[in-house]
């Protein structure tokens, strides 16, 4: 199901996304995991930030435990608030024409 760079399965695959969010956050901003300057405080910080949460929700949505919290900010679709349009995230399986 996943692919062999993320052996560990969805867990792995979602640190690593983590992991590359938090560098371009750091490297571009200079700005920690924790601080934030809010919305609309620059649009390529706003249109960055919209990719994250696409990226955060399919990657929630291929989380395949059956009882995974449907209450977590990653669980609601993306939002935007950058000048361009989401980005459309999709999952192997959805691109091969097997919707989830």
């Amino acid at each position: 199901m996943m692919d062999d760079e993320f052996e560990g399965g969805w867990h792995k695959m979602r640190e690593a996304a983590e992991t590359y969010c938090k560098e371009i956050k750091l490297r571009f901003w200079n700005l920690g995991w924790c601080s934030l300057n809010g919305i609309h405080y620059d649009d390529d910080a706003d249109i960055l930030f919209d990719i994250h949460t696409a990226i955060r929700h399919q990657l929630w949505k291929d989380d395949p435990n059956p009882n995974k919290s449907r209450m977590t900010v990653d669980s609601s679709p993306a939002m935007q608030f950058g000048s361009e349009p989401i980005a459309k995230v999709t999952s192997k399986e959805e691109e091969d024409g097997d919707e989830k």
